[in-house]
């Protein structure tokens, strides 16, 4: 484009007479050497400032999500980068990827994290190095096994200064199984290694790796061996006492934990309280351990049941919406979710999760979800729904519908009738308001005397000849 408006500057060097610009084609060579580009200085200045107010406030969000992730807030670290995928991302956009993987990855969204990961802009160099770890986790857990020996031998290759030698040896273990080309690799490992002598570091992850395989009755012996600064090291002794929980020993376990307090240790120390039957020290616990770990799976199965029991609904409503979802227990949460907002009496909520329920699982429909539909639709007038839902339950074998169906056919606008609040008679037991009256005899009127039909039978009897 250059080359073709010098031609034709040398074509039409009259062409500029309204710009002031009159020189001769032969003049112009005499400028040669003296004509300079205009300086763009405070353009430039703004420009750049621009720029750098836009990358700076990228990065503030970046670090943000940053810090949000290490501290498990995984949905409000996923706001911030979703404002991020809204902007032009040019190098940051690597990061901004690999930041709402881990989000999902923390979340156990397998599927959404794998899909994160295999965009192009993660497979180039060096970007591959930092995912390439989870992205092999990742295959393994949805056992998407068709390229992952090939993209672990590449991330041992591209990532050979951050993976040490436990780490390699956990993955390679990993893969091997994922593979199933030897499934008594890992199970002999164990056998053969000696957890004495061994680095704090390398003792925490082999226990680790025999918890995974569900070979830790075989180091038993072998704890009790360890020197002190083992026992010292408290994230070695967390493991430890867990260890010794899988295998019964729990007055062992509890004596190595008791003054640790981490996710995984107040969920053991809630299932301790609960094989004693102390359902509020052990719902204080799982409560601990959400504290530090919000999406804590094992911290919400187990306190979710205990917030029912202990009718702690607003809890339960905050800790069921902490589910992790998966495809076979989405309907679940919903249902769970619902239950505690019909608890709460928030029955516009309830109703949207149960409709939820109902349109996908049209007559696989659970009993219960048609048995909070019906209450939901009761305390929120809803004829309609309450006649429908309470068919349906009736015709399931649940009794309460069948009478509520029989209800709604008797009496007209039945919802709003339970709802009266005037005064009513409130009557004693029967058995007791007849003991405590004196019922008086009656006698009978005698229309027609029993003899007189003895007479007259006598009489009939007579006239027939013998």
């Amino acid at each position: 484009m250059f080359l073709f408006t010098l031609f034709c500057l040398f074509l039409a060097p009259k062409a500029f007479p309204q710009a002031g610009f009159s020189v001769g084609n032969d003049e112009i060579y005499k400028f040669r050497g003296e004509v300079q580009a205009r300086e763009f200085g405070i353009e430039n200045v703004v420009i750049n400032r621009i720029l750098s107010d836009a990358r700076s406030k990228r990065m503030g969000l970046l670090k943000e999500a940053k810090f949000l992730l290490l501290n498990g807030e995984t949905e409000l670290a996923r706001s911030s980068i979703k404002k991020l995928m809204l902007r032009d991302q040019d190098d940051l956009l690597p990061t901004t990827l690999r930041y709402l993987a881990l989000a999902d990855f923390q979340d156990g969204n397998w599927k959404a994290v794998l899909k994160t990961l295999s965009k192009p802009e993660l497979a180039k160099f060096p970007h591959f190095a930092h995912i390439c770890g989870m992205k092999t986790l990742v295959r393994i857990a949805l056992e998407d096994v068709l390229t992952l020996e090939d993209e672990w031998a590449r991330c041992k290759q591209e990532n050979n200064k951050d993976l040490r030698g436990r780490d390699i040896e956990w993955m390679e273990i990993l893969v091997v199984m994922a593979g199933r080309k030897n499934p008594s690799l890992t199970k002999d490992l164990v056998k053969k290694r000696s957890i004495k002598n061994l680095p704090l570091d390398e003792l925490r992850s082999f226990l680790k790796l025999a918890l995974f395989l569900n070979v830790e009755s075989k180091l038993i012996d072998d704890l009790e061996t360890l020197d002190y600064d083992a026992i010292e090291d408290e994230e070695t002794r967390a493991v430890m006492a867990q260890v010794y929980f899988r295998q019964g020993r729990f007055s062992m376990a509890w004596k190595l934990m008791e003054d640790i307090s981490n996710p995984n240790v107040e969920n053991m120390k809630g299932n301790l309280w609960l094989l004693r039957g102390n359902q509020e020290l052990a719902y204080a616990q799982f409560k601990l351990a959400l504290k530090q770990k919000a999406n804590s799976h094992n911290a919400v199965e187990r306190a979710l049941p205990l917030a029912w029991a202990l009718e702690q609904w607003s809890d339960g409503l905050k800790f069921s919406e902490r589910i992790y979802v998966y495809e076979k227990n989405r309907m679940q949460k919903l249902t769970t979710t619902a239950a505690f907002a019909m608890k709460l009496e928030k029955f516009d909520d309830a109703l949207t999760n149960l409709e939820q329920v109902h349109r996908e699982k049209g007559e696989d429909t659970a009993l219960e979800t048609i048995q909070l539909s019906t209450y939901v639709a009761l305390r929120r007038n809803d004829q309609d729904r309450l006649s429908k839902h309470a068919a349906r339950g009736c015709q399931a074998g649940d009794i309460t519908n069948c009478w509520l169906t029989n209800a709604l056919m008797i009496w007209n606008d039945f919802p709003t009738l339970i709802k009266r609040e005037d005064n009513t008679i409130e009557g004693e037991p029967l058995q007791k308001l007849l003991i405590s009256q004196e019922v008086s005899s009656f006698k009978e009127p005698l229309f027609i005397d029993p003899r007189d039909i003895d007479e007259m039978d006598d009489a009939l009897i007579n006239l027939v000849k013998k």
